[in-house]
């Protein structure tokens, strides 16, 4: 106790008079630390069942203070109870007044008793005079054979089912599943095998669950108690709506003094026969599921914002708070009929485009789920666009296919912009959650288009014609109003980076196989045909001064290394200035310098050789052409995509301009002797 660890780092420092001793000291405490931890390690794993008992014993100690707690409870409630009774009043009539008391609270205390077994069914004690018939544990039998544990109580209006909980904590069991209305529940026999035995079905539209009881009395007693109790509450709706339509004399209400008229200025729930609902109310929930059933989506819809508008209406009304339930539950059997018009399963088709999906959208929209309805119909659209991309085939070769996809996707996303503003025009929220779709649809597809154009048995200029197409097709989206061409940038960013690289090292690959083989000759091309030829590829290429060079018919003053650079360069150009961007530009420019003064220094080293003194007035000839025609056709070029670039032609020029000669710019051939004459 009282242990400083400043005061002893500082004492220690100040009588320390080496560092040795500091280290060693750290040293010393750090063995210290490790064996602490080895210790404490020890003591856990020796004492690792005490602490598994002490888990449990707490577990258990838990759930007693949770059942004194309830039992603290209860004998408050009783104090009070008995608090209240007068003890001046007569035997009989505490009698009388503790027995109305009993029988004003048995319905909730039953109730209570039940909210202490299963978790989640608070909103039960919300309905007057409800209580329970009868309760008890089944095994139900689902479809697949499988069997669990189960927890029936039957109310007086509806049958409630609740999980068994396996790791419970405290005197909860269960946690609620769902309540079914007796008015649309049947209960059915099952036939007795091998498989099933004490068993009965409850029937609900559209579902049927078989439960499993322990004796054939069980289940006998089970579904008699479920068919009396169902007879029950129609008897008694039955009998509140012949007395409502009686006066307090008995007779007939008039037709001219209807309460039920509902133009009527008057409350239809506050009038002598307001426990009645309205005939097309009453008759709601069969007709919500006739019309799911036929498919009739958009009266189902209709009846239900009628329904909403009769609910504002008359807020406080009773009979309407306990409609509301059973509403509720077509409501979401109606919203999940529509949700599932929207998913997509492998068995369902899906040649249909967005307008096949507008109807279940536009009703959803109505009911209320617009959020939902939006991320459905952006997952239907995904689907069917996934299925359509996988339905084109790669055959031959890849530009064809990739504007084919290009096509295929940019214009399925122009249409479902526009079916979206259409089904969602009302609700400008759900414009984010279109913007991020479309986003992550450009991300896959850019993906699969990198597959096949970024490889390396693509070549560069079929690489350039596929990105083109891209981009071209990708401004399309400028119709809906969404500009992402910036994003698709970014996404290609790093595969035309690196295709721009692979070129130029090719190119300067290239460069370098020829020039081990370049021995400085003029070309003969043989016939006027060969000379024609060339003149023809040249001036493709912009190159027009070709028949400037040319001598003695078919001779040209010019390499075959120093041509084909030419085209190779010029090609090279063309295809990165297709690839120009922002971004790429000086990747692009370093490319082209990079590249032509690869094969000037192989000029330069050339004009420095001694093997090739005798050609050197080709040599410069040659690097006239280069830094004179070839540089000045580039020039052109860029124009219209790279302009204000003189100063970064020019700078090449100057740099090699010790490779021409003062007489360079003049037209001559070289002149040609055969071995002979020139001997």
């Amino acid at each position: 106790p009282g242990f400083s660890p400043t005061n002893y780092v500082k004492n220690l420092v100040e009588n320390s008079v080496r560092i040795d001793a500091i280290l060693n000291e750290r040293q010393q405490i750090a063995n210290l630390a490790d064996e602490t931890n080895n210790l404490l390690k020890k003591n856990v794993y020796k004492n690792y069942m005490q602490f598994i008992e002490t888990a449990k014993e707490i577990s258990y100690l838990e759930s007693e203070m949770y059942q004194l707690s309830h039992m603290l409870t209860e004998q408050q409630n009783v104090m009070q109870s008995l608090q209240e009774v007068s003890i001046t009043d007569s035997k009989g009539s505490t009698t009388n007044v503790a027995a109305t008391e009993k029988k004003e609270e048995d319905p909730k205390r039953s109730l209570s008793t039940l909210l202490e077994k299963v978790e989640g069914c608070t909103r039960l004690l919300d309905v007057k005079d409800r209580h329970i018939v009868r309760s008890g544990e089944m095994m139900e039998v689902r479809e697949d054979n499988t069997e669990c544990k189960i927890y029936l109580v039957l109310l007086s209006d509806g049958l409630l089912l609740a999980d068994w909980l396996p790791h419970r904590r405290g005197p909860v069991q269960y946690r609620f599943q769902m309540l079914y209305e007796l008015d649309n529940l049947a209960v059915v026999n099952v036939k007795e095998d091998q498989r099933s035995k004490n068993c009965f079905k409850i029937l609900t539209f559209p579902h049927a669950r078989q439960f499993q009881c322990e004796t054939a009395a069980e289940k006998r007693v089970w579904m008699e108690a479920i068919e009396q109790t169902k007879q029950a509450k129609m008897a008694v709706v039955t009998l509140k709506r012949e007395s409502a339509l009686l006066d307090p004399k008995g007779s007939l209400l008039s037709l001219d003094n209807n309460p039920f008229d509902e133009e009527e200025a008057e409350d239809l729930y506050e009038c002598e026969g307001g426990a009645v609902l309205p005939e097309w109310l009453s008759e709601l929930p069969e007709d919500l599921d006739v019309c799911v059933a036929e498919r009739d989506f958009e009266t189902a819809v209709n009846l239900v914002m009628k329904t909403e508008e009769h609910f504002a209406l008359y807020p406080n009304a009773k009979p309407l708070e306990e409609m509301k339930p059973r509403i509720d539950y077509r409501v979401k059997h109606l919203v999940d009929v529509l949700t599932n018009e929207l998913h997509v399963s492998p068995g369902r088709s899906l040649q249909g485009g967005p307008r096949a999906a507008r109807r279940a959208v536009s009703l959803l929209i109505k009911l209320g789920k617009s959020s939902q309805a939006c991320d459905l119909f952006l997952k239907h659209r995904s689907a069917i666009l996934k299925y359509s991309m996988r339905q084109q085939k790669m055959e031959g070769a890849t530009a064809p296919y990739i504007k084919k996809l290009c096509e295929l996707f940019f214009t399925s996303m122009v249409e479902t912009g526009h079916e979206f503003s259409q089904a969602f025009s009302s609700n400008n929220s759900c414009a984010s959650s279109f913007v991020v779709w479309t986003k992550d649809q450009l991300q896959n597809f850019v993906k699969l288009f990198s597959n096949h154009v970024f490889t390396t048995q693509v070549s560069l200029s079929v690489a350039t014609e596929c990105i083109l197409a891209v981009r071209t097709h990708c401004e399309s989206l400028w119709e809906i109003g969404l500009d992402l061409s910036f994003f698709l940038e970014k996404l290609l960013k790093n595969d035309v980076e690196r295709i721009i690289s692979d070129s130029r090292d090719k190119a300067l690959e290239a460069i370098k196989l020829r020039a081990a083989e370049d021995r400085w000759r003029p070309q003969n091309l043989y016939n006027k045909a060969g000379l024609q030829k060339l003149i023809d590829d040249m001036n493709n290429l912009g190159v027009s001064n070709i028949s400037s060079y040319v001598y003695d018919e078919c001779w040209v003053s010019l390499s075959s290394n120093t041509v084909s650079f030419c085209k190779t360069f010029l090609n090279l150009l063309d295809d990165l200035l297709k690839l120009h961007t922002p971004v790429t530009r000086v990747l692009i420019l370093e490319s082209l310098a990079a590249t032509f003064r690869a094969h000037l220094r192989h000029v330069d080293a050339s004009l420095a050789n001694k093997s090739f003194k005798s050609d050197v007035p080709l040599i410069q000839k040659n690097a006239s052409f280069l830094l004179q025609t070839l540089l000045e056709v580039a020039e052109k070029r860029c124009d219209a995509k790279l302009p204000h670039l003189s100063g970064f032609w020019n700078e090449l020029r100057q740099e090699f301009a010790s490779c021409m000669s003062p007489k360079s710019a003049s037209n001559k051939g070289v002149t040609k002797y055969p071995a002979v004459a020139f001997i």
